[in-house]
């Protein structure tokens, strides 16, 4: 019992004190101490700690602190399955599905993918947590992305999940790591230019009360905003009366349509509209 409690506590004084920089070499021989299947259980359990007592108790206003403690699970989680092999989940261990639905960096849920996999291989909760695989996991995606909603619309999961296996798999720690820098830094930038602000709809029926944003950053890319999330923009087709962008790193192959006059709408990769935006106030 007090060997669990001082592993807890180390592992809050690590997860917390860490927004500055990530100490993987640190996490991972933590890792590799662990020997019995109580230790590998009791880290585990300390993560799962960590996430409901810690991570989602931050407060709203410092999602880079969130975004920090967030991606330091999905390293340590990561590290359980690349030291210890997949046989170190459990059917009854939600650790994983948490991780991955509990982080807003949309291209980290891209990199965390084949752990997710891995789970799918074992089985268990994974299935039947909340709307089961991989509902749950594509709807996370399709919200960090696009803030849109893929409810209802199970027969095109097959296809979604196709897409995202083409994703690279490799270099999942340093990536991830990767992947908060970068939305770290991009919110160091300044704002340039307002190009245009739209409700955000989920669905073409339910338009929310809070809007996003197309802008221009002092490193002179376009970037789409949701809320204090950046995404760049890459221009696919530059006409005088409509420009083309997708977002960089999506991976549904789903892209907007600017108009000149600032109307917005989102398609997916069959070029059938999905949403077609209300211009903010």
């Amino acid at each position: 019992m007090i060997k669990g409690l001082v592993l807890f506590l180390s592992l809050i004084i690590f997860s917390t004190g860490l927004f500055a920089q990530i100490p993987i070499q640190n996490y991972r021989e933590e890792i590799l101490k662990l020997k019995s299947e109580s230790e590998k259980d009791t880290y585990w359990q300390s993560l799962y700690k960590i996430d409901q007592d810690t991570l989602l108790r931050l407060p709203t206003d410092d999602i880079t602190a969130y975004d920090s403690l967030s991606t330091t699970l999905m390293i340590k989680t990561s590290l359980m399955f690349e030291i210890h092999g997949k046989e170190v989940y459990k059917k009854n261990n939600v650790v994983p599905i948490l991780n991955f639905t509990h982080n807003y960096l949309s291209k980290a849920n891209l990199i965390f993918w084949p752990i997710i996999n891995q789970c799918v291989e074992i089985g268990g909760y994974i299935n039947n947590f909340a709307t089961g695989f991989p509902a749950y996991q594509l709807e996370a995606i399709s919200n960090n992305f696009y803030q849109y909603s893929l409810s209802g619309q199970e027969e095109k999961y097959a296809k979604l999940v196709d897409k995202i296996e083409a994703f690279p798999k490799d270099l999942i720690i340093p990536k991830l790591v990767e992947a908060y820098q970068n939305q770290k830094e991009l919110r160091t930038l300044n704002i340039k230019e307002v190009i245009g602000q739209w409700y955000v709809q989920p669905f073409k029926n339910l338009k929310e009360d809070f809007c996003f944003q197309i802008l221009k950053l002092s490193d002179d890319n376009i970037y789409i905003k949701h809320g204090e999330y950046f995404q760049k923009l890459l221009l696919l087709d530059d006409g005088n009366r409509m420009k083309k962008y997708k977002i960089e790193n999506e991976p549904f192959g789903w892209y907007y349509k600017l108009s000149s006059d600032n109307q917005l709408k989102l398609y997916n990769s069959n070029h059938e509209n999905l949403i077609e935006y209300s211009q903010c106030n």
